[in-house]
């Protein structure tokens, strides 16, 4: 079966020692790509999948099936806040030093 990139599950973090973001495909641990923000990351990771994905195809071997088609399929579609409230309910949650935590209430 042919994958393409938007197949594999990728996560990326920040990382303090690379004083950045750091992208990896979990199905391909070796596939690793840094940038400045969350966005550069994430399309230096596109870049460094598909270059992957045609040495596969160039050697004649499978690349290894997607683990989580689930997983890949939200990240395609979710993960962005654009709309208008959004934006502004993470500006102001920033300002007042991050998401609100639940509160416990004692029984």
């Amino acid at each position: 079966m042919k994958y393409s990139a938007q197949d594999y599950e990728v996560r990326i973090w920040h990382s303090a020692a690379d004083r950045g973001f750091v992208a990896q495909v979990v199905d391909l641990p070796g596939i690793s790509a840094v940038g400045d923000t969350r966005e550069d990351a994430a399309r230096e990771i596109g870049v460094a999948l598909d270059l992957a994905l045609e040495v596969y195809k160039e050697d004649g071997v499978a690349p290894p099936t997607p683990g989580n088609p689930a997983a890949a399929q939200l990240g395609r579609i979710g993960g962005r806040a654009k709309s208008r409230s959004k934006v502004l309910a993470a500006r102001a949650n920033g300002r007042k030093g991050g998401r609100p935590r639940k509160s416990v209430v004692a029984s």
